[in-house]
C-alpha cells in the first residue's frame, strides 16, 4: 500500500469516527434525562453518590397511587386533550381553509396572529389567558383548562391543515360540483378523505401538546382538574422526587406510543401537511 492510499484511507477512517463519536454524543444528549427519570423511578436506595440503586422495583409507583387520585389525574389529562382536539379543529379548520384556499387581503396578518401565542413567552401568554378566565369563571373546569390548551395548540392545526388544504386538487372538487354536489357533500365526501392525513398530524401534535402542557394548567387549574405535569410539580414540591419520577413515566407512555404510530406508519411529507397518503 502506497502512503497516499494509506493517507485517504486514513482520514475517511477519522471522518467516520468524528461523525459517530457526533451521533452517540447527540443520542446521550437526548436520551440521559429519560434514562435518570426510568432509573429514578424504578430504583430504591439511589443516594448520595451512588452510580446505580441498591435494588429495582415498583414501590415508588405504589407510592404514586396511594399518595394521589392518579387514575383521576390521568383522566383529567385524556379528557382536557381530548376537548383540546376537539376545539382546535373547530377553530383551527376553517381558518386553515380561509388561509389555503381563499386570497385574503391581510393573509400575512392573519399568519402573524396565529403564529403570536408560539412567539411571546408562554408565561407572559398564561398570565393574561387566566386574569380572563377568572373573570369569565373558566378556572378549575375541564373546558377552561382546554380552552387555554387551545390557545396554543390551534396555530400548530392552522400550520399543517392550511399546507393541506393548499395541496389539494381544486379540479376534484369543482368535479364533485359538475357532478351534482353540493358544498356540504364535496366537503364530506372529497375534502375530508383527501386532507386525512393533515388531520392526523394535526390531531397528534395536538394532543401530545396539549397532554403535556405544564404552564397554561399552572394558570388555570383547579382541584377538580389536576393534570400529569400539575400532579408531578406538586409531587417534587412535598419532596417526593422518586414519586414524581414514577408519575413522570406514566405521563411518558402516551407520548412513546404517539413516536411509535407516526415513525411507522406516518410519512415525514404528512407532518408538514402533505396529502399523499399514509
Amino acid at each position: 500500500m502506497n502512503p497516499i492510499t494509506h493517507s485517504i484511507r486514513a482520514v475517511r477512517t477519522g471522518k467516520k469516527v468524528v461523525i459517530y463519536a457526533f451521533l452517540l454524543g447527540f443520542a446521550l444528549f437526548i436520551l440521559s434525562p429519560f434514562a435518570v427519570i426510568i432509573v429514578s423511578a424504578f430504583g430504591e436506595g439511589w443516594f448520595g453518590a451512588r452510580w446505580l440503586p441498591e435494588s429495582w422495583g415498583i414501590r415508588w409507583f405504589e407510592w404514586a397511587f396511594q399518595m394521589t387520585d392518579l387514575m383521576q389525574v390521568t383522566m383529567n389529562s385524556f379528557i382536557i386533550a381530548a376537548l383540546t382536539i376537539v376545539i382546535s379543529l373547530l377553530i383551527g379548520v376553517p381558518t386553515a381553509w380561509a388561509i389555503g384556499k381563499r386570497k385574503l387581503r391581510a393573509k400575512e396578518l392573519l399568519i402573524a396572529l396565529n403564529l403570536l401565542p408560539r412567539m411571546i413567552p408562554e408565561l407572559t401568554y398564561a398570565l393574561g389567558t387566566a386574569k380572563i378566565f377568572y373573570t369569565l369563571d373558566l378556572i378549575n373546569t375541564h373546558f377552561g383548562v382546554a380552552l387555554a390548551h387551545s390557545t396554543i395548540t390551534i396555530p400548530y392545526v392552522v400550520l399543517i391543515m392550511s399546507a393541506t388544504f393548499e395541496a389539494l386538487e381544486q379540479r376534484v372538487i369543482d368535479a364533485g360540483g359538475v357532478c351534482g354536489a353540493n358544498w356540504f357533500q364535496r366537503f364530506l365526501y372529497l375534502v375530508i378523505p383527501m386532507s386525512m392525513p393533515g388531520i392526523l398530524a394535526a390531531v397528534i401534535f395536538v394532543f401530545v401538546t396539549s397532554f403535556n402542557e405544564f404552564t397554561l394548567s399552572m394558570m388555570t387549574y383547579g382541584p377538580q382538574t389536576v393534570t400529569l405535569p400539575i400532579q408531578t410539580y406538586l409531587s417534587i414540591g412535598d419532596g417526593y422526587k422518586e414519586v414524581a419520577s414514577a408519575i413522570s413515566v406514566i405521563l411518558l407512555i402516551p407520548s412513546i406510543l404517539i413516536l411509535g404510530v407516526i415513525v411507522k406508519q406516518i410519512k415525514p411529507e404528512n407532518l408538514s401537511g402533505g396529502v399523499k397518503g399514509l
